[in-house]
Protein backbone atom coordinates (compact mmCIF):
# COMPACT_ATOMS: atom_id res chain seq x y z
CA UNK A 1 0.00 0.00 0.00
CA UNK A 2 1.69 3.02 -0.96
CA UNK A 3 1.12 6.96 -0.14
CA UNK A 4 -1.09 7.88 -2.95
CA UNK A 5 -4.37 6.74 -0.60
CA UNK A 6 -3.27 9.06 2.44
CA UNK A 7 -1.97 11.54 0.29
CA UNK A 8 -6.02 11.67 -1.16
CA UNK A 9 -7.66 11.53 1.32
CA UNK A 10 -5.31 13.63 3.80
CA UNK A 11 -7.95 16.71 3.04
CA UNK A 12 -10.63 15.42 4.60
CA UNK A 13 -8.85 13.36 7.22
CA UNK A 14 -9.67 15.11 10.65
CA UNK A 15 -13.15 13.72 11.28
CA UNK A 16 -14.64 14.10 14.93
CA UNK A 17 -13.76 10.29 14.95
CA UNK A 18 -10.24 10.12 14.60
CA UNK A 19 -10.00 13.70 17.00
CA UNK A 20 -11.49 11.52 19.34
CA UNK A 21 -9.17 8.08 19.30
CA UNK A 22 -5.91 10.76 18.96
CA UNK A 23 -7.27 12.44 22.09
CA UNK A 24 -7.62 9.02 23.98
CA UNK A 25 -3.89 7.78 22.74
CA UNK A 26 -2.57 10.79 23.89
CA UNK A 27 -4.28 10.46 27.64
CA UNK A 28 -3.22 6.92 27.55
CA UNK A 29 0.66 7.97 26.69
CA UNK A 30 0.94 10.50 29.10
CA UNK A 31 -0.07 8.10 31.48
CA UNK A 32 2.54 5.70 30.80
CA UNK A 33 5.19 8.23 31.53
CA UNK A 34 4.61 7.96 35.12
CA UNK A 35 5.51 11.85 35.57
CA UNK A 36 8.72 11.65 33.74
CA UNK A 37 9.83 14.47 32.38
CA UNK A 38 9.22 14.80 28.41
CA UNK A 39 10.28 17.83 26.54
CA UNK A 40 11.24 16.66 23.01
CA UNK A 41 8.43 14.43 20.88
CA UNK A 42 8.60 12.79 17.55
CA UNK A 43 5.78 11.03 15.97
CA UNK A 44 6.63 9.02 13.49
CA UNK A 45 3.59 8.58 10.59
CA UNK A 46 2.31 11.11 11.89
CA UNK A 47 -0.43 12.05 9.40
CA UNK A 48 -2.40 15.23 10.10
CA UNK A 49 -0.55 15.17 13.47
CA UNK A 50 -3.56 14.69 15.37
CA UNK A 51 -2.50 12.47 17.99
CA UNK A 52 0.66 15.39 18.58
CA UNK A 53 -2.40 18.01 18.79
CA UNK A 54 -3.51 16.19 21.35
CA UNK A 55 -0.17 15.62 23.29
CA UNK A 56 0.38 19.17 22.98
CA UNK A 57 -2.51 20.03 25.28
CA UNK A 58 -1.49 17.70 27.87
CA UNK A 59 2.52 18.48 27.45
CA UNK A 60 2.62 22.33 27.35
CA UNK A 61 6.19 23.61 25.93
CA UNK A 62 6.98 20.32 23.91
CA UNK A 63 9.00 20.41 20.74
CA UNK A 64 7.18 18.60 18.54
CA UNK A 65 8.74 16.58 15.49
CA UNK A 66 5.78 15.23 12.91
CA UNK A 67 7.72 12.37 10.05
CA UNK A 68 5.08 10.84 7.33
CA UNK A 69 6.36 9.70 3.93
CA UNK A 70 3.10 10.83 2.72
CA UNK A 71 2.98 14.26 0.85
CA UNK A 72 -0.35 15.61 1.31
CA UNK A 73 -0.37 14.34 4.95
CA UNK A 74 2.55 16.49 5.26
CA UNK A 75 1.46 19.56 3.33
CA UNK A 76 -2.12 19.04 5.78
CA UNK A 77 0.51 19.80 8.61
CA UNK A 78 2.82 22.33 7.63
CA UNK A 79 -0.91 23.90 7.43
CA UNK A 80 -1.68 23.38 11.06
CA UNK A 81 1.80 24.42 12.46
CA UNK A 82 0.97 28.24 10.28
CA UNK A 83 -2.67 28.57 11.85
CA UNK A 84 -1.18 27.49 15.16
CA UNK A 85 -3.01 24.42 15.36
CA UNK A 86 0.14 22.44 16.33
CA UNK A 87 3.29 24.06 18.42
CA UNK A 88 4.72 27.08 16.75
CA UNK A 89 8.21 26.09 15.61
CA UNK A 90 7.68 22.13 14.97
CA UNK A 91 9.47 20.58 12.13
CA UNK A 92 8.44 18.13 9.65
CA UNK A 93 10.18 15.45 8.18
CA UNK A 94 9.32 12.89 4.96
CA UNK A 95 10.51 10.09 6.94
CA UNK A 96 10.29 6.47 5.79
CA UNK A 97 12.43 3.81 8.45
CA UNK A 98 11.84 1.07 5.80
CA UNK A 99 14.05 2.39 3.60
CA UNK A 100 15.96 5.17 5.37
CA UNK A 101 18.04 5.03 8.09
CA UNK A 102 17.55 7.41 11.25
CA UNK A 103 18.07 11.24 11.39
CA UNK A 104 20.85 11.30 14.34
CA UNK A 105 18.70 12.93 16.63
CA UNK A 106 17.06 11.71 19.67
CA UNK A 107 13.90 12.51 21.30
CA UNK A 108 12.43 11.88 25.00
CA UNK A 109 9.32 10.56 23.43
CA UNK A 110 8.70 8.55 19.99
CA UNK A 111 5.06 7.75 19.38
CA UNK A 112 3.52 5.72 16.55
CA UNK A 113 -0.11 5.76 16.34
CA UNK A 114 -2.13 3.01 13.59
CA UNK A 115 1.22 2.57 11.62
CA UNK A 116 2.89 -0.57 12.05
CA UNK A 117 -0.10 -2.39 10.75
CA UNK A 118 0.92 -0.92 7.47
CA UNK A 119 4.82 -1.49 7.56
CA UNK A 120 6.48 -4.38 6.08
CA UNK A 121 9.61 -5.08 7.41
CA UNK A 122 8.07 -4.39 11.48
CA UNK A 123 12.05 -5.18 13.01
CA UNK A 124 13.27 -2.45 10.85
CA UNK A 125 11.21 0.49 11.64
CA UNK A 126 11.35 -0.58 15.73
CA UNK A 127 15.23 -0.35 15.59
CA UNK A 128 14.35 2.94 13.79
CA UNK A 129 12.03 4.22 16.93
CA UNK A 130 14.85 2.96 19.10
CA UNK A 131 17.49 5.15 17.16
CA UNK A 132 15.52 7.80 17.73
CA UNK A 133 14.79 7.65 21.08
CA UNK A 134 17.42 8.96 24.22
CA UNK A 135 18.99 7.01 26.59
CA UNK A 136 15.90 6.72 29.37
CA UNK A 137 13.15 7.51 26.78
CA UNK A 138 9.71 6.36 25.64
CA UNK A 139 8.57 4.60 22.93
CA UNK A 140 4.74 4.62 22.32
CA UNK A 141 2.66 2.60 19.90
CA UNK A 142 -1.02 2.31 19.51
CA UNK A 143 -2.36 -0.20 17.20
CA UNK A 144 -4.53 -3.16 16.31
CA UNK A 145 -5.17 -6.00 18.35
CA UNK A 146 -5.03 -8.87 15.68
CA UNK A 147 -8.25 -9.45 13.80
CA UNK A 148 -9.82 -11.16 10.69
CA UNK A 149 -8.69 -9.25 8.17
CA UNK A 150 -11.83 -7.41 7.79
CA UNK A 151 -10.59 -3.74 8.90
CA UNK A 152 -9.02 -2.72 5.66
CA UNK A 153 -11.14 -5.26 3.42
CA UNK A 154 -12.40 -2.60 1.52
CA UNK A 155 -8.73 -0.96 0.84
CA UNK A 156 -7.98 -2.42 -2.49
CA UNK A 157 -4.15 -2.73 -2.23
CA UNK A 158 -3.50 -2.68 1.44
CA UNK A 159 -0.67 -5.11 1.97
CA UNK A 160 -0.08 -5.00 5.93
CA UNK A 161 -0.73 -6.78 9.08
CA UNK A 162 -4.66 -7.67 10.03
CA UNK A 163 -3.82 -6.60 13.68
CA UNK A 164 -1.07 -7.82 16.10
CA UNK A 165 -0.33 -10.70 18.96
CA UNK A 166 0.41 -8.13 21.73
CA UNK A 167 3.02 -10.83 23.07
CA UNK A 168 4.82 -10.53 19.70
CA UNK A 169 4.88 -7.26 19.61
CA UNK A 170 6.00 -6.92 22.36
CA UNK A 171 8.69 -9.50 21.51
CA UNK A 172 9.79 -6.99 18.70
CA UNK A 173 10.35 -3.66 20.36
CA UNK A 174 12.74 -5.82 22.74
CA UNK A 175 14.83 -7.26 19.87
CA UNK A 176 15.03 -3.47 19.06
CA UNK A 177 16.54 -2.77 22.21
CA UNK A 178 13.43 -1.52 24.01
CA UNK A 179 13.46 -2.85 27.37
CA UNK A 180 10.29 -2.36 30.29
CA UNK A 181 7.45 -2.93 27.38
CA UNK A 182 4.51 -2.83 28.72
CA UNK A 183 1.06 -3.34 26.61
CA UNK A 184 -2.51 -2.29 27.67
CA UNK A 185 -5.68 -1.33 26.28
CA UNK A 186 -6.35 1.94 24.69
CA UNK A 187 -8.84 2.41 22.75
CA UNK A 188 -11.12 1.18 19.85
CA UNK A 189 -12.16 1.69 16.23
CA UNK A 190 -15.39 1.21 15.37
CA UNK A 191 -16.28 0.34 11.69
CA UNK A 192 -19.47 -0.61 9.57
CA UNK A 193 -20.84 -2.31 12.91
CA UNK A 194 -17.97 -3.62 14.55
CA UNK A 195 -15.28 -2.79 16.91
CA UNK A 196 -11.81 -2.98 16.83
CA UNK A 197 -9.68 -3.14 20.17
CA UNK A 198 -6.33 -0.38 19.85
CA UNK A 199 -3.89 -1.27 22.40
CA UNK A 200 -1.04 0.88 23.73
CA UNK A 201 2.60 -0.90 23.95
CA UNK A 202 5.10 1.16 25.64
CA UNK A 203 9.17 0.76 26.28
CA UNK A 204 11.65 2.29 27.88
CA UNK A 205 14.95 2.73 26.09
CA UNK A 206 18.38 1.94 28.00
CA UNK A 207 18.81 -0.05 31.40
CA UNK A 208 15.91 -0.09 33.95
CA UNK A 209 15.77 3.35 36.20
CA UNK A 210 17.12 3.16 39.58
CA UNK A 211 14.41 2.60 41.96
CA UNK A 212 13.18 4.43 45.19
CA UNK A 213 15.15 2.63 48.34
CA UNK A 214 11.91 1.61 49.30
CA UNK A 215 10.28 0.44 45.89
CA UNK A 216 11.09 -3.07 46.54
CA UNK A 217 9.46 -4.57 43.57
CA UNK A 218 11.16 -1.88 41.53
CA UNK A 219 14.38 -3.39 42.71
CA UNK A 220 13.35 -7.10 42.22
CA UNK A 221 12.29 -6.29 38.45
CA UNK A 222 15.53 -4.25 38.02
CA UNK A 223 17.85 -7.35 39.39
CA UNK A 224 15.66 -9.71 37.60
CA UNK A 225 16.20 -8.13 34.29
CA UNK A 226 20.38 -7.26 34.56
CA UNK A 227 19.97 -10.79 34.71
CA UNK A 228 18.19 -11.51 32.13
CA UNK A 229 20.30 -9.07 29.87
CA UNK A 230 23.71 -10.84 30.78
CA UNK A 231 21.95 -14.05 29.86
CA UNK A 232 21.59 -12.79 26.51
CA UNK A 233 24.74 -10.97 26.10
CA UNK A 234 26.45 -14.55 26.32
CA UNK A 235 25.09 -15.44 23.37
CA UNK A 236 26.59 -12.55 20.99
CA UNK A 237 29.19 -12.88 19.03
CA UNK A 238 29.34 -17.22 18.73
CA UNK A 239 28.74 -19.31 15.81
CA UNK A 240 25.98 -21.51 16.03
CA UNK A 241 27.78 -24.13 16.87
CA UNK A 242 29.42 -22.73 20.00
CA UNK A 243 26.05 -21.03 21.30
CA UNK A 244 24.45 -24.59 21.35
CA UNK A 245 26.85 -27.25 22.19
CA UNK A 246 27.17 -28.97 25.33
CA UNK A 247 30.31 -27.82 27.41
CA UNK A 248 29.60 -30.12 31.13
CA UNK A 249 29.16 -33.55 31.35
CA UNK A 250 25.12 -32.90 32.04
CA UNK A 251 24.96 -30.99 28.74
CA UNK A 252 24.61 -27.19 30.16
CA UNK A 253 25.09 -24.92 27.63
CA UNK A 254 24.63 -21.39 26.65
CA UNK A 255 21.38 -21.71 24.43
CA UNK A 256 19.53 -24.24 26.21
CA UNK A 257 19.77 -22.03 29.58
CA UNK A 258 18.13 -19.33 27.82
CA UNK A 259 14.99 -21.87 26.22
CA UNK A 260 15.04 -22.92 29.66
CA UNK A 261 14.49 -20.01 31.21
CA UNK A 262 11.88 -18.55 28.86
CA UNK A 263 9.91 -21.17 30.22
CA UNK A 264 10.49 -21.14 33.30
CA UNK A 265 9.14 -17.27 33.37
CA UNK A 266 6.44 -17.88 31.74
CA UNK A 267 5.18 -20.49 34.44
CA UNK A 268 5.88 -18.48 37.54
CA UNK A 269 4.97 -15.39 36.21
CA UNK A 270 2.28 -16.49 34.29
CA UNK A 271 0.13 -20.08 35.16
CA UNK A 272 0.60 -19.37 38.75
CA UNK A 273 -0.78 -15.95 38.54
CA UNK A 274 -3.86 -16.83 36.56
CA UNK A 275 -2.45 -15.32 33.81
CA UNK A 276 -1.25 -17.79 30.88
CA UNK A 277 0.77 -16.93 28.15
CA UNK A 278 -1.03 -19.49 25.62
CA UNK A 279 2.40 -19.61 23.88
CA UNK A 280 2.93 -23.35 23.44
CA UNK A 281 5.84 -24.95 24.86
CA UNK A 282 5.85 -28.69 23.38
CA UNK A 283 8.68 -29.83 25.47
CA UNK A 284 6.53 -29.59 29.06
CA UNK A 285 4.00 -31.47 27.01
CA UNK A 286 3.01 -35.32 28.19
CA UNK A 287 5.58 -37.60 26.69
CA UNK A 288 8.40 -35.04 25.79
CA UNK A 289 12.12 -36.34 26.61
CA UNK A 290 13.81 -35.77 29.34
CA UNK A 291 15.69 -32.32 29.75
CA UNK A 292 14.17 -31.28 26.62
CA UNK A 293 13.77 -27.17 27.60
CA UNK A 294 17.64 -27.55 28.37
CA UNK A 295 18.93 -27.83 24.56
CA UNK A 296 17.91 -26.15 21.36
CA UNK A 297 17.09 -28.65 18.53
CA UNK A 298 18.54 -28.13 14.74
CA UNK A 299 15.20 -27.14 13.60
CA UNK A 300 14.76 -24.08 16.58
CA UNK A 301 16.86 -21.07 15.51
CA UNK A 302 18.95 -18.81 17.78
CA UNK A 303 17.09 -15.99 16.83
CA UNK A 304 13.67 -17.86 17.70
CA UNK A 305 14.98 -18.90 21.10
CA UNK A 306 15.86 -15.72 22.23
CA UNK A 307 12.76 -13.77 20.79
CA UNK A 308 10.58 -16.69 23.03
CA UNK A 309 12.82 -15.16 25.98
CA UNK A 310 11.57 -12.17 25.17
CA UNK A 311 8.38 -12.63 24.70
CA UNK A 312 8.41 -13.95 27.97
CA UNK A 313 9.88 -10.85 29.76
CA UNK A 314 7.02 -9.04 28.39
CA UNK A 315 4.48 -11.37 30.10
CA UNK A 316 6.27 -11.58 33.59
CA UNK A 317 6.92 -7.64 33.23
CA UNK A 318 2.69 -7.25 32.65
CA UNK A 319 2.03 -9.79 35.53
CA UNK A 320 4.52 -7.64 38.05
CA UNK A 321 2.94 -4.05 36.92
CA UNK A 322 -0.53 -5.86 37.31
CA UNK A 323 -0.03 -7.40 40.91
CA UNK A 324 1.17 -6.46 43.87
CA UNK A 325 3.82 -7.91 46.01
CA UNK A 326 1.61 -9.48 48.26
CA UNK A 327 -0.83 -11.43 45.64
CA UNK A 328 -1.59 -14.91 45.73
CA UNK A 329 -0.86 -17.44 42.99
CA UNK A 330 0.40 -20.93 43.14
CA UNK A 331 2.53 -23.26 42.03
CA UNK A 332 0.94 -26.58 41.55
CA UNK A 333 4.55 -28.65 40.96
CA UNK A 334 5.82 -27.50 44.48
CA UNK A 335 5.33 -29.57 47.67
CA UNK A 336 1.80 -28.85 48.77
CA UNK A 337 2.92 -27.07 52.23
CA UNK A 338 4.62 -24.41 49.98
CA UNK A 339 3.00 -24.43 46.97
CA UNK A 340 0.42 -21.37 47.77
CA UNK A 341 3.04 -18.43 47.26
CA UNK A 342 3.15 -14.27 46.55
CA UNK A 343 3.99 -12.19 44.14
CA UNK A 344 7.23 -10.92 45.97
CA UNK A 345 8.05 -14.60 47.04
CA UNK A 346 8.52 -15.92 43.24
CA UNK A 347 10.06 -12.44 42.13
CA UNK A 348 13.00 -13.30 45.10
CA UNK A 349 13.05 -17.14 43.45
CA UNK A 350 12.86 -16.24 39.79
CA UNK A 351 15.74 -13.20 39.88
CA UNK A 352 17.76 -15.66 42.15
CA UNK A 353 17.78 -18.60 39.68
CA UNK A 354 17.99 -16.50 36.80
CA UNK A 355 21.13 -15.17 38.32
CA UNK A 356 22.42 -18.83 39.33
CA UNK A 357 21.98 -19.43 35.53
CA UNK A 358 23.53 -16.51 34.25
CA UNK A 359 26.86 -17.34 36.18
CA UNK A 360 26.43 -20.41 34.69
CA UNK A 361 26.60 -18.60 31.24
CA UNK A 362 29.43 -16.51 32.66
CA UNK A 363 31.81 -19.67 33.04
CA UNK A 364 30.37 -21.15 29.82
CA UNK A 365 31.37 -18.28 27.75
CA UNK A 366 34.86 -17.87 29.44
CA UNK A 367 35.63 -21.88 28.36
CA UNK A 368 34.85 -20.87 25.03
CA UNK A 369 36.61 -17.75 24.14
CA UNK A 370 37.94 -16.19 27.60
CA UNK A 371 35.06 -13.30 27.18
CA UNK A 372 33.52 -12.31 30.97
CA UNK A 373 31.46 -9.58 32.46
CA UNK A 374 27.92 -8.48 32.94
CA UNK A 375 27.68 -6.63 29.68
CA UNK A 376 30.21 -4.83 27.13
CA UNK A 377 32.82 -3.07 28.49
CA UNK A 378 31.84 -4.50 31.97
CA UNK A 379 33.93 -7.66 33.02
CA UNK A 380 34.01 -6.55 36.65
CA UNK A 381 37.54 -7.85 36.62
CA UNK A 382 40.89 -6.14 37.51
CA UNK A 383 42.49 -5.07 34.40
CA UNK A 384 45.38 -7.45 33.65
CA UNK A 385 46.53 -9.03 30.57
CA UNK A 386 47.45 -12.73 29.64
CA UNK A 387 50.78 -12.41 31.17
CA UNK A 388 49.05 -11.25 34.01
CA UNK A 389 46.09 -13.33 34.33
CA UNK A 390 48.21 -16.17 33.66
CA UNK A 391 50.49 -15.14 36.47
CA UNK A 392 47.14 -15.39 38.78
CA UNK A 393 46.09 -18.37 38.19
CA UNK A 394 49.45 -20.34 38.37
CA UNK A 395 49.66 -18.10 41.78
CA UNK A 396 46.24 -20.10 42.13
CA UNK A 397 47.29 -23.33 41.61
CA UNK A 398 50.54 -22.99 43.11
CA UNK A 399 48.29 -22.34 46.59
CA UNK A 400 45.92 -24.81 46.14
CA UNK A 401 48.82 -27.72 45.71
CA UNK A 402 50.74 -26.45 48.53
CA UNK A 403 47.27 -26.69 50.88
CA UNK A 404 46.51 -30.20 49.70
CA UNK A 405 50.67 -31.60 50.86
CA UNK A 406 49.52 -30.58 54.53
Amino acid sequence: MGTEHFDEHAGTWDDPDKVARAQEVARAVVGSLGGRPVTSLLEYGAGTGLVTQALADLLPGIAATLADNSSGMREVTDGKIASGDLPAGSRVWDLDLEHQEPPPERFDLVVSSMVLHHVHDLDAVLRGLAALTEEGGVVAVADLDTEDGSFHAHTHDFDGHPGFDRAELAAAMGRAGLGEVGVEDCTQVEKEGTAYPVFLATARKGPPPVPAPDDLKGWLLRYLQVARTALVWKLEGLSEYDARRPLTPTGTNLLGLVKHLAAVELGYLGDTFGRPSGIPLPWYDDGAEANADMWATEEESREEVVALYRRAWAHGDATVSALDLDSRGRVPHWAPDRADVTLGLILVHLATETARHAGHADILRELLDGRTGMREGVSNLPDLDDEGWSAHRERVEEAARQAAQR
